[in-house]
């Protein structure tokens, strides 16, 4: 941590309290999490990692300086992908199946947007609102309910189906010439793995089918954490670092305490998402937006944190490490700092921007932010009678609840909403993972 304060007075301004909260957590964490890939790696005889880019991004920098410490004879590659990206090709290989994917919940998800994660154009989505009773109400907010009821719907409408194939089918060979131009072909199953940051692991699923074209063998993966794995898909070909799918005292809590949203925010690439990919000159490149990723600034400082960080760790024999100690470090840091925030951090941090979506079309603050009426509606009792359909209404959304606690109340106040908030994931993944 003393290199990476140094790098920052070397800039000569003040060091900014999201730098700060980067050094003090996120950069021992994303380390800890590359040098138990690399070791484990290195002991299977894994001879390439492929780290998926944007939240790969900052784990294959700090790998390029331990890997030459923990296992030199692994090469180190980098790619760009999507969820979008790869599925909206996928989806010509696949036919009701895609309703699981396209489906998923996200923050203020609308029947348009969910569409547009499968590229139907805005014409489609009127004819198909039409056919599911959504015409007027495509850009509203959906409840769990509404989606589970469109989901059936669509399953029996063809006209649905057709577009998606369609718009699928035009973006499937390009797509399978760009992972097979970075070296992702079915001679490298055995000996590559691909590297992530987790939470569903469909990504693995759809780059193995679309290399496979639906065989079950493929790469494995290694991930920071999995909170679930696709149905029928091999547990261990998907390798969790902090937090695992299941169930399980230690592992719940983890869970509760760990926000996806503030990691990827922090954990990312200067760059946009990737949209697609396109022929250059002979090669396939990725399509991402010009403006980039609006966190690129702060990304670009914790590339140079991470860099120096990493450099230090790999001079004092990184490989040593003790995994279980890290883990436990990293509960330390990340329970502090994601479900327990001061005030500081929670602005800092929570200004960054974020896109919950397969698409980056409905950027917001990652904490928003909260007065007294939604520190009220999101009270455990009223969310959970919200989400049962008992009572009407809708709850607060924030990429980051207890960033927007912590910034807007203190006190007992702050403490109630926090604890309120943890019961409610509690409550949320105990019927995921033991009920289901």
């Amino acid at each position: 941590m003393d290199v990476c304060l140094e790098k920052a007075r070397d800039a000569g301004s003040e060091l900014l309290p999201e730098d700060e909260a980067f050094i003090y957590v996120f950069a021992p964490v994303i380390c800890s999490y590359v040098i138990y890939v690399l070791q484990d790696a290195k002991r299977r005889g894994i001879k390439r990692l492929v780290f998926l880019a944007r939240d790969g991004y900052l784990p294959y920098k700090a790998a390029l300086n331990l890997g030459l410490s923990i296992a030199p004879e692994i090469e180190l590659s980098i790619i760009s992908v999507s969820r979008f990206a790869l599925r909206s090709a996928e989806y010509a290989l696949i036919e009701e199946e895609c309703l699981d994917t396209l489906c998923l919940g996200a923050l203020d998800l609308t029947f348009e947007r969910m569409l547009k994660r499968a590229s139907l154009t805005d014409e489609e989505i009127a004819t198909i609102a039409e056919k599911c009773g959504m015409t007027g109400r495509i850009n509203e907010p959906l409840t769990h309910k509404e989606i589970a009821g469109i989901k059936a719907k669509l399953r029996i409408i063809p006209d649905f189906f057709e577009a998606v194939k369609r718009h699928a089918s035009d973006k499937l060979d390009v797509v399978r010439e760009y992972l097979a131009q970075e070296g992702l072909t079915k001679e490298r199953f055995e000996d590559t793995c691909i590297v992530d940051s987790g939470w569903i692991g469909t990504v693995q699923q759809s780059i193995n089918r679309l290399i496979s074209g639906g065989e079950k063998n493929g790469f494995e993966g290694y991930y920071f954490g999995l909170y679930s794995i696709p149905d029928n898909a091999p547990s261990d070909a998907y390798r969790s670092y902090y937090i695992s799918p299941g169930s399980g005292l230690s592992n719940l809590l983890r869970k509760v305490r760990f926000s996806i949203c503030l990691f990827e925010s922090v954990c990312s690439s200067p760059e946009s998402m990737t949209y697609g990919y396109e022929h250059l000159n002979g090669k396939v490149i990725p399509l991402t937006r010009e403006a980039g990723n609006p966190n690129a600034a702060f990304i670009r400082r914790a590339e140079s944190y991470i860099d120096e960080f990493s450099k230090k760790l790999a001079s004092e024999n990184a490989g040593l490490v003790d995994i279980n100690a890290m883990r436990r470090m990293c509960k330390k840091l990340l329970k502090l700092c994601m479900s327990d925030p001061t005030k500081e951090e929670s602005v800092a941090l929570g200004k960054l921007s974020f896109s919950d979506d397969v698409v980056d079309d409905n950027i917001r603050k990652l904490a928003a932010d909260w007065g007294r009426i939604e520190l009220k509606e999101n009270s455990f009792f009223r969310k959970m009678l919200v989400k049962a359909a008992i009572k009407n209404g809708m709850v607060p959304v924030s990429g980051w609840p207890e960033g927007s606690i912590a910034a807007s109340s203190s006190g007992l106040k702050k403490r109630i909403g926090l604890l309120s908030e943890r019961w409610s994931k509690a409550v949320t993944e105990i019927r995921k993972t033991v009920i289901k």
